[in-house]
């Protein structure tokens, strides 16, 4: 029997670890050993190469199998900021079996949320709230996603919370966000590549 692979996250904030920590064993049979908050972007980027060598150790001395470092791009074009990521690292090497992988969300993750209403309606059910109808337009457009979100969850009559995120990640189809959001398909071969 193999072991399932580990992953470490260095992401911004407590809403993203609730979802990544629901989204990633999803998306790759990996488990997420250790996830690291920063508290926004910047925090992140002036943080996030000294928190790589912390997960080299962090599970039981050893390092986590993967590095995943995850940070919204609040609009603008996703390589720049993934650019100013891979050069804070530059020459670099760190011990990760399966490498370290530089993630930048479109918008945030919040726009991804909002790609599945099936899934924010169940949870709005299960929590004793109402369905709300689908987003119109193009998901990645919208410019602040996350106000979008907490309006549509007023509508369903539920707050938006970090469990909250996570059962909408948890419950939330992986092809409807591929398709509501083209830049989640980039995002799930980050997750799966070694």
């Amino acid at each position: 029997m193999t072991d399932i692979p580990s992953y470490g996250l260095i992401v911004e904030g407590p809403y993203d670890q609730a979802f990544y920590q629901a989204l990633i064993p999803r998306i790759s049979n990996a488990t997420v050993h250790a996830t690291l908050v920063c508290g926004g972007i910047a925090n992140l980027m002036k943080r996030f190469p000294a928190l790589l060598r912390g997960l080299e150790y962090r599970r039981h001395g050893q390092p986590v199998d993967k590095a995943l470092v995850i940070r919204d791009s609040k609009g603008a074009d996703a390589e720049t900021p993934r650019a100013q990521m891979q050069n804070k690292i530059k020459g670099r090497a760190y011990s990760f079996p399966r490498g370290v992988q530089l993630c930048v969300v479109c918008r945030e993750m919040e726009t991804w949320l909002l790609a599945d209403i099936e899934a924010i309606n169940a949870v709005a059910r299960d929590r004793g709230g109402r369905d709300v109808s689908a987003v119109v337009g193009g998901l990645e457009e919208i410019e602040d996603p996350k106000r979008c979100l907490r309006s549509f969850l007023s509508q369903a009559r539920i707050l938006y919370t970090a469990p909250v995120c996570a059962e909408i990640a948890s419950r939330a189809r992986l092809e409807t966000l591929e398709y509501g959001c083209p830049s989640f398909r980039r995002f799930r071969q980050q997750v799966i590549d070694c």
